[in-house]
């Protein structure tokens, strides 16, 4: 997400609240500082099938990076769309592996900005159904794509991880290098809503290795939840 740490920070947690009202929740934005981004993710004790918790991390470039506890990352694009449509930040909402896990290999890039009243798309993606592979552009190409690589003959080397690595860092973004992350030098945001409708809960463990795990319903205390 582009934008000042602040008013990233004021637009996630004011959408976040948006969507937590709709089943009688409420969300929080605290600012938090911790020694490294292990002890930021080691605060997130669990994931659930719905967005419960949040974290905004500030970068050393003009990005911030939102990362959800979603285990599904149900909804998660549309969230992102809300930045732009609501509160006119440009957004990049990707996600990239070459090999099987939880989900089918794949990659895909979509930025989004806003002009006037207008958002903007360019979405690149190149993902694998069973055995099959299908590669989708659409949108005007940005100036630091490589449209010679969407030439290659396997659709699968058209958009991988290191091609997608690649093209964030013309954009400025450096996901996988942690020192382009400014922690401990300035806060991490966590947002939070207590009560997530009928979630189902994972152990951080089980999501991150894939291995399985204990399953649990997180108990809601409204009556008439599904």
């Amino acid at each position: 997400i582009e934008g000042e740490p602040e008013v990233v920070a004021a637009a996630v947690g004011a959408l976040f609240d948006e969507v937590a009202r709709y089943t009688g929740d409420r969300a929080s934005s605290e600012p938090h500082t911790f020694a490294d981004l292990d002890a930021a993710f080691t605060s997130v004790p669990y994931f659930d099938n719905v967005a419960s918790r949040l974290l905004l991390f500030p970068t050393r470039s003009r990005w911030m990076v939102l990362w959800t506890n979603d285990f599904l990352c149900g909804g998660f694009d549309h969230f992102v769309r809300g930045l732009t449509s609501n509160a006119g930040l440009t957004t990049i909402h990707w996600s990239a592996h070459d090999t099987t896990t939880t989900f089918q290999p794949g990659a895909t890039f979509h930025l989004r900005r806003k002009d006037g009243d207008a958002v903007v798309e360019r979405r690149v993606q190149a993902a694998r159904t069973d055995r099959h592979w299908d590669f989708l552009a659409q949108g005007d190409p940005l100036p630091e794509e490589d449209l010679d690589g969407y030439q290659a003959r396997r659709k699968r080397d058209r958009l991988n991880e290191a091609r997608l690595m690649e093209l964030l860092g013309r954009l400025g973004a450096r996901p996988w290098d942690e020192s382009w992350y400014a922690v401990p030098d300035e806060p991490v945001y966590r947002l939070e809503r207590p009560r997530p409708p009928s979630a189902i809960r994972r152990e951080r463990d089980e999501v991150i290795t894939g291995r399985p795990g204990t399953e649990s319903r997180a108990a809601s205390e409204r009556s008439g939840s599904t």
